[in-house]
């Protein structure tokens, strides 16, 4: 009875450490690849659940305040334990500026050289609605 609840509790254990690396361990990997002219401004996570038939893709919607003149770069992340691969997309109303997925083709980063201060849209979502973890980080190139 011992044995069954030590293995009982390794698996929840084991369970839960998985998870939380979704998230904080991502960040630190995510971070780590920044260029050294790259300052950290912000991280994006998102963990979405494949799409359900007959419904929209899932979407994470964040808002960003970028000021003018200012040169930013968003890289993207995702988790190995999930086989969605995540899409960062930004947008100034519904025009789209800049993505980490165009032509069939997935990209680390983007970057983004804002030529007017206002608030900006990301929404990030995972290819062909899989699920997936992912974080997106916004840094500030000088």
């Amino acid at each position: 009875m011992k044995k069954i609840f030590i293995i009982l509790l390794s698996v929840i254990v084991f369970a839960v450490v998985v998870k939380s690396q979704c998230n904080e361990t991502l960040v630190t990997v995510c971070c780590s690849g920044l260029a050294k002219n790259a300052t950290y401004l912000k991280e994006l996570k998102v963990k979405l659940k494949a799409k359900e038939a007959g419904k929209k893709e899932p979407i994470a919607k964040y808002s960003l305040m970028l000021n003018k003149g200012t040169h930013y770069r968003f890289s993207v992340c995702n988790a190995k334990e999930f086989t969605g691969k995540a899409i960062l997309q930004l947008y100034d109303k519904d025009r789209l500026l800049g993505s980490s997925y165009m032509s069939n083709k997935h990209f680390p980063a983007f970057d983004f050289v804002c030529n007017k201060t206002a608030v900006y849209q990301v929404l990030m979502s995972f290819e062909d609605g899989q699920e997936g973890c992912a974080v997106g980080v916004l840094s500030m190139i000088e």
